[in-house]
């Protein structure tokens, strides 16, 4: 099975040098300095999960010298870019080639829906993370639950979803499938919008926004607001209610990830000039107008989000 890693990143470092470790054909595809590094020294991948090293490793700038084509693709691209990476992706797919969305928040199973059909979009959701702390490198670095892998409509084949996350499991990257995929990455979404954007904001690790109850009661009505948005659009959540799902994130998902520093902070201080904030905090406030639910909370982490990407942006504009 030949493996197609669109976004070498943090997380697709990770998913695709430990199968490359454990003897899969695995070619990435990047587009930054850790791409070039990868290609000329190798990749190695630190942290809770040991250490490992694959070279040589076969990366490719953007598309340049790619040719043939795949059958699994991991797009671990941020949502922004979703349908610009697919439509790069699609010369190099067959038939049968199936697509996993590697990817937080909402709307991206629909992006890769309408290029490849959804009997071959297959939908994940990842709960650990990762982070490049210099080119060539990919660590490791928090770890809350096993990756979830399905097929959004219930089409894509189930054998070849099993195949991969057997693949994965055996590499040391813990997977199971699910039935409820959607269902799942509603639980995560809940997790990111919690957590990510006021991290970013604050310039803080998740674990601090514990110490003060004004955050925590902000997070209950992001929580809340989440749980009446999903029941207006008939999504099931994995939790029966609000105060449920609270009672989990403090107790459960927050201690073993209290030292994580979001993926949104990551790119703020990285200086980039987008987040995904319109796939995670962004997309509730949405749906909300669309069903007609009031999302103030979300509303205004949305609002506070757009305003740091802008000053980033004028900031960038004025050099």
């Amino acid at each position: 099975m030949k493996y197609l890693v669109m976004g070498a990143g943090a997380l697709g470092s990770v998913f695709g040098g430990m199968l490359a470790e454990h003897g899969h054909d695995v070619t990435f595809v990047g587009a930054d300095d850790h791409l070039l590094a990868m290609r000329e020294q190798g990749l190695t991948i630190t942290g809770i999960w040991g250490e490992h090293h694959v070279h040589p490793v076969k990366a490719h700038y953007k598309t340049e010298g790619l040719e043939g084509v795949f059958d699994v693709v991991l797009l671990c691209v941020k949502s922004y870019h979703t349908a610009t990476v697919i439509a790069q992706t699609a010369p190099y797919l067959h038939e049968s080639s199936l697509v996993f969305s590697i990817q937080n928040g909402l709307g991206n199973w629909e992006i890769i829906a309408d290029a490849v059909g959804w009997d071959r979009t297959v939908g994940a959701r990842v709960i650990f993370g990762a982070e490049v702390p210099r080119p060539g490198t990919a660590r490791v670095t928090v770890y809350a639950d096993k990756v979830l892998l399905g097929s959004p409509s219930g089409t894509a084949p189930k054998d070849k979803i099993d195949t991969v996350r057997s693949h994965l499991d055996s590499a040391g990257i813990p997977c199971s499938v699910t039935d409820d995929i959607e269902s799942s990455l509603w639980g995560k979404v809940l997790y990111n919008c919690s957590l990510n954007a006021l991290g970013a904001i604050l310039n803080v690790p998740y674990g601090e926004l514990s110490e003060t109850p004004a955050l925590m009661d902000m997070i209950r009505r992001v929580i809340g607001e989440i749980f009446e948005v999903a029941r207006a659009k008939g999504v099931k959540l994995p939790y029966a209610h609000a105060g449920e799902y609270f009672r989990v994130l403090t107790e459960v998902q927050l201690p073993p990830t209290a030292s994580h520093r979001s993926s949104m902070l990551q790119d703020l201080s990285r200086g980039s000039l987008l987040t995904e904030i319109d796939a995670l905090n962004g997309a509730i406030s949405r749906y909300g107008r669309e069903l007609g639910v009031m999302t103030p909370a979300n509303d205004f982490l949305t609002a506070i989000v757009k305003g740091l990407e802008h000053r980033a942006s004028t900031r960038h504009a004025s050099r």
